[in-house]
């Protein structure tokens, strides 16, 4: 019995696609694995160097953004959070300051990006460029949160596969890193 023509003419298209497919969306897919890396890597080298000398300059600034975009051409959201440590003085009755408990609160105070930055980028021409200094203090916490704004090949190829091309928030890329400020160096 012959094969319906038909048939081995879906049969010819549908092994040509899947043949094209596989090692295209492989590809891909190394590529993707590599931006992850670069991107682990160039977060973790910058926030152990933060931590390690408990100040940010512009040049680590720049040499952290220019290493993070190293590999490929994604685009990246960076957070930036310095924590810093506040000491409250703990009060059974906060109007009346003989009622001390000999007791502190830990407490953090937040910075992100918007305050960090004047301190490393102003434009005030009194402020030499290699002076440029936002200090840490040691027990400060910082942290750096970065996620892919850009969506990977990898994952349009999937998408359009599977007709889930309505994904917008395709986040491939996540990479949180932080720790406890170690040293004053400055």
């Amino acid at each position: 019995m012959l094969p319906n023509p038909i048939s081995a003419v879906f049969a010819f298209i549908f092994s040509a696609l899947i043949m094209l497919y596989v090692p295209a969306y492989q590809t891909f897919e190394k590529q993707e694995d590599l931006a992850y890396l670069n991107t682990q890597n160039a977060v973790t080298n910058f926030v152990d160097n933060v931590r390690m000398k408990g100040f940010i300059t512009p040049k680590m600034y720049e040499d952290f953004q220019a290493q993070l975009h190293g590999v490929g051409d994604v685009l990246y959201d960076v957070e930036l959070v310095h924590k810093h440590k506040i000491y409250t003085p703990v009060y059974t009755n906060p109007e009346d300051i003989t009622t001390f408990t000999d007791e502190y609160r830990v407490d953090y105070e937040e910075f992100y990006w918007p305050q960090i930055e004047p301190y490393l980028f102003s434009d005030a021409s009194s402020t030499d460029y290699d002076k440029r200094i936002y200090k840490l203090e040691e027990g400060d916490f910082f942290e750096v949160y970065v996620k892919n704004k850009t969506k990977f090949k990898s994952t349009m190829l999937f998408n359009f596969l599977t007709g889930s091309v309505g994904d917008d928030e395709a986040v491939v890329i996540s990479v949180p890193y932080g720790g406890m400020v170690l040293n004053e160096d400055y």
